[in-house]
Formats: C-alpha cells, sequence, structure tokens
C-alpha cells in the first residue's frame, strides 16, 4: 500500500533512480502533518527498524516519525541489508529473533562493512538474560532494550543514543486512536484465534517451534500496544515451551488464561 509522505520525502524517493521502491507502510497524510514541529527539530535523523511482525513495525514506525524522524522499515535481515545499498541510517532498531538471518548476524555484517559501521545499532528481544545481552554487545550493537518495550523508554533512549540528550525528554503526546485501534483490533483478534488453534494443536500436530514464535510476537506487540498483562501472559507461555520435557497440561493451562485474556481486551488510548 502507497503512504502518502511529506513533499521533501516524495522528491527525496523520487530523486533516486534504478533502486527498488522502500515499502511504507500507510499513514495518513494528517498523522505527519500534525508533527511538523517535531519533523523540523529531528530533521535529517534516520532510523531502519527491522522486525518480521507486521504491527510491531507499523507501531514503532508511528511512534518514531511522532518524535519527527524519518523512519523506514524492513521485515528480515536480508531485506535490511538490501535497504543500506542506498539508504544510511543513523540508526538501525533490530529485533534479535528474525526468522532466516538473525539480528545478530545482521549486526555483525553492518559493523563489518566501512560503509555502514557508524550507524547506531539497538537490539530488541524478548529474552533479558545476562548471556542474550553479552552476545548482542558482542555482535557490535550499541545498545539492547528487552520486550514488552515501554515507549517512552524507547524514545527517551533512541534521543539519547543519537546525541539528543534526555535531561528534557519531550512531551508525551497521545498517538491518534484512529491509527492505533486497527492495529489493536488485529493484534487482539489474531492472539486470540492463534491461542485457540493452539489448543487443538496440543491433541495433535503441535509445533513448539511455531509457538514460539507467536509468543515473542506477542511479548513484543503487547507492550508496544500497551497491553502489558497479555505481553506478561505470553512470556509464562515463552517460559513454559522452553522447558523440556514440556509440561502439556500446564501449557494448556496458560494458553487458555491467554486465549481468555485476548477475547476480554479492548482497543485503548496510546501515548507517544
Amino acid at each position: 500500500m502507497a503512504v502518502l509522505l511529506p513533499t521533501n520525502l516524495i522528491h527525496r524517493a523520487q530523486a533516486v533512480s534504478g533502486v527498488r521502491q522502500q515499502k511504507f507502510f500507510d499513514i495518513s497524510e494528517s498523522f505527519f502533518l500534525r508533527n511538523d514541529t517535531i519533523r523540523k527539530r529531528m530533521a535529517g535523523e534516520a532510523i531502519l527498524i527491522v522486525d518480521d511482525t507486521l504491527v510491531n513495525l507499523k507501531m514503532t514506525q508511528m511512534l518514531l516519525v511522532n518524535e519527527g524522524y524519518e523512519v523506514r522499515t524492513a521485515e528480515s535481515a536480508e531485506e535490511a541489508l538490501e535497504a543500506l545499498r542506498s539508504f544510511h541510517p543513523r540508526l538501525l532498531l533490530v529485533d534479535i529473533q528474525l526468522p532466516g538471518m538473525d539480528g545478530l548476524e545482521l549486526t555483525q555484517r553492518v559493523k563489518q562493512d566501512a560503509r555502514t559501521r557508524d550507524i547506531v545499532v539497538v537490539a530488541l528481544t524478548a529474552f533479558a538474560t545476562k548471556g542474550d545481552e553479552e552476545s548482542a554487545l558482542a555482535a557490535g550493537c550499541n545498545g539492547y532494550i528487552t520486550k514488552p518495550i515501554d515507549t517512552r523508554a524507547l524514545r527517551i533512549r533512541i534521543r539519547e543514543l543519537l546525541g539528543g540528550g534526555v535531561d528534557e525528554p519531550p512531551a508525551r503526546r497521545s498517538l491518534p486512536a484512529s491509527e492505533i485501534a486497527p492495529l489493536q483490533a488485529r493484534f487482539l483478534d489474531e492472539g486470540r484465534q492463534r491461542c485457540q488453534q493452539m489448543l487443538l494443536d496440543l491433541d495433535g500436530n503441535f509445533s513448539i517451534d511455531k509457538a514460539a514464535r507467536s509468543v515473542h510476537q506477542w511479548i513484543g506487540a503487547g507492550g508496544l500496544l500497551d497491553y502489558p498483562n497479555l505481553a506478561a501472559m505470553a512470556r509464562e507461555v515463552e517460559a513454559i515451551l522452553a522447558e523440556r520435557p514440556l509440561d502439556n497440561s500446564q501449557l494448556r493451562e496458560a494458553l487458555e488464561n491467554l486465549a481468555l485474556a485476548f477475547a476480554r481486551a479492548v482497543p485503548r488510548n496510546i501515548d507517544g
């Protein structure tokens, strides 16, 4: 879907020839115009977000556009490397658990390339162990943020890494409900359906890897979309899935509770 971009970005994109068109989400023009003053303050600061979860991509993009950054997105490490051939962001926000090439390998490649090694890389992960943090830093990451993400903390951390300081962070602003509500509805509906399907699969064709991938996505999206209880419950399911042997009765109970929580949740306003 085509996005309505500010005129200066449209002109900049049109000036590049022979390059595959960059994908943007369909964010309304009024959303950009409402934040014109902020955008001028942060003009020139570009960020590339790499995450295979579409809800996470769009929500993070909206939060950072709301801060005045120029934001592009990629759904895989391979797509990110392709984008970096013609786009040089100040900061790379990358999910560690990407399918195919993971976020750590992507970071290593970025830091080993003389053309891109100056890019600030921030790792996003649903795990919080010391070993994971050490792995991220060893790969070359400049920062590390654990999911579920606190949106205010994310804004402040990025400003800090880009030299914007944290003494006087910008005031919190409510993101437009018209932009957020569809994301929340999709997150809640898909979560409920996936939980129900997992419960059915427990009696036969259950995939631990597939289930782990889903709960990893819920931990991140739950934090960004202001459903901390769902993110916490998804983390509990993740912990059960990591145990061996797998306790099916414990997993079933946790999934039933999570499915019920998804069904009961309602859209809410989010402060950016």
